[in-house]
């Protein structure tokens, strides 16, 4: 499914090195992630989220503080997929539902592929596909991120899926080789994110803050905070199938979970020293409050 970013022909992440046929060749790291952002595509030498970032996030992910919106994520999908099963013949494989036992025997054409575009650390695809995988519905994950520094965390993390290095608005992806793609809070491309699911059925899972998202941070740091504004756009080539928000309470077990989170935020960069420590000390929960939207592919 992946293809060379410089001439588009198909190239397998298994092979050492990873080449294409017209001779493109790109390294593997020892952390088995494959770098196929070439140079000349940069607009800066270190794109995406720095280390600081990526680290505060991955810590974050690791107490599953945002776990009511993953196990949402995994519902949502393997409902979706599920209700669909008689949709095999349109490109949607009916989920295989059998014992765990069986989970690494089950056949190539019954597994749903999940591509995370904007996968940071690996944190949501990861939980995504092991979620559906629980509840008998098959699924292999691939992402990709512009952070070399995040798709490094994601790959030494998440042994069974595969990371890329590489743009969101140019994926290394083949046509129509998605059964689903999912964008938690990050840009990209609605004509990519078309053009790499299946012809019918293929389906776009979107996540983005809503209205009172980390609204108690907002309150620390501006005299008048405003809520975020939430986008119900329609999106061409797409129809919307779910419009929801979800919002729940985050207990912060510490100023070490709470620095984390303000890490993950632009406030972190945009806040003098003394100010993020007046914040940490200040925060004992916050408000999660989350936009997500399903949209299936015309």
């Amino acid at each position: 499914m992946w293809l060379c970013p410089l001439c588009k022909s198909p190239i397998s992440l298994s092979d050492i090195p990873v080449r294409c046929e017209n001779n493109h060749s790109f390294d593997k790291a020892k952390s088995g992630y494959v770098n196929l952002l070439p140079v000349q595509f940069k607009k800066s030498k270190m794109p995406g989220d720095d280390k600081a970032m990526v680290k505060a996030r991955r810590a974050f992910h690791q107490q599953n503080a945002y776990k009511p919106l993953k196990d949402r994520m995994v519902q949502l999908i393997s409902e979706y997929f599920q209700a669909n099963s008689a949709g095999s013949s349109a490109g949607i494989p009916s989920p295989v539902r059998s014992s765990p036992a069986r989970s690494s025997t089950h056949s190539h054409s019954s597994t749903l592929r999940i591509y995370d575009a904007g996968c940071g650390e690996g944190s949501y695809l990861n939980a995504v596909v092991n979620g559906l995988n629980s509840l008998g519905v098959f699924s292999v994950g691939a992402g990709s991120d512009i952070s070399k520094i995040a798709v490094e965390l994601a790959a030494k993390a998440f042994k069974e899926q595969e990371f890329v290095v590489a743009s969101s608005f140019d994926l290394p992806i083949a046509s129509a080789t998605q059964n689903a793609v999912i964008q938690v809070f990050a840009p990209g491309s609605n004509d990519e994110y078309h053009r790499v699911l299946v012809s019918e059925g293929g389906l776009l899972v979107t996540v983005d803050p809503a209205e009172d998202h980390l609204f108690e941070i907002k309150e620390q740091v501006y005299s008048e905070p405003q809520k975020h504004q939430t986008d119900n756009t329609e999106r061409e080539g797409f129809s919307r199938v779910k419009n929801e928000k979800l919002g729940f309470s985050i207990q912060l077990a510490d100023k070490e979970q709470a620095l984390s989170l303000i890490k993950m935020t632009p406030f972190y960069w945009k806040l003098p020293p003394d100010s993020i420590e007046k914040v940490v000390n200040s925060l004992s929960k916050v408000t999660a409050h989350f936009h997500i939207q399903l949209w299936v592919k015309q």
